[in-house]
């Protein structure tokens, strides 16, 4: 997203499991730090299907409002993730993008991203992914990102 921020609030309904879906609901909206302005909110439903313990597909639809152009777009993505029986690594792909009207073509075509993680330890992961960017500049990157974990306090 460039240099807007997120937040999110996200809230599971239902768990997935082998062959049935897990579906939650999420929220959030995007504020430009350099122009000190909210800039546009989101909601969308996410869906995962597991096929095996190895395989599963995730589908997502929604909404998103561009409060600076005043444009509401329907959202949407599909993908996999395909990981090794160890949990070690694990391939993504997925294609996304918005519906409705905008300035350009480029601002609703579809975007995709395919991305490797690599999970030595539970509590520690590192992706490389590269796509599409979302805000329809038609620019492509890649990111290296790094997750670490923090387990629950026990009860």
């Amino acid at each position: 997203m460039g240099h807007l921020g997120r937040a999110e609030v996200q809230d599971q309904h239902r768990s997935s499991a082998i062959g049935r879906f897990g579906v939650a609901v999420a929220a959030g909206g995007t504020y430009d730090v350099l122009t000190s302005e909210f800039s546009g909110a989101y909601a969308y439903v996410p869906a995962t299907l597991r096929l095996s313990e190895v395989m599963r597909i995730n589908l997502n639809a929604g909404w998103q409002w561009d409060r600076i152009a005043d444009r509401h777009f329907l959202l949407y993505g599909a993908g996999f993730d395909l990981r090794t029986p160890d949990n070690v690594w694990t391939l993504t792909a997925e294609v996304f993008g918005l519906l409705g009207t905008a300035d350009t073509a480029s601002e609703t075509q579809p975007r995709l991203q395919v991305g490797l993680r690599w999970r030595p330890i539970d509590r520690f992961s590192m992706d490389l992914i590269y796509g599409r960017n979302i805000t329809g500049e038609n620019a492509n990157w890649i990111t290296l990102a790094t997750s670490i974990r923090f387990p629950a306090p026990e009860k």
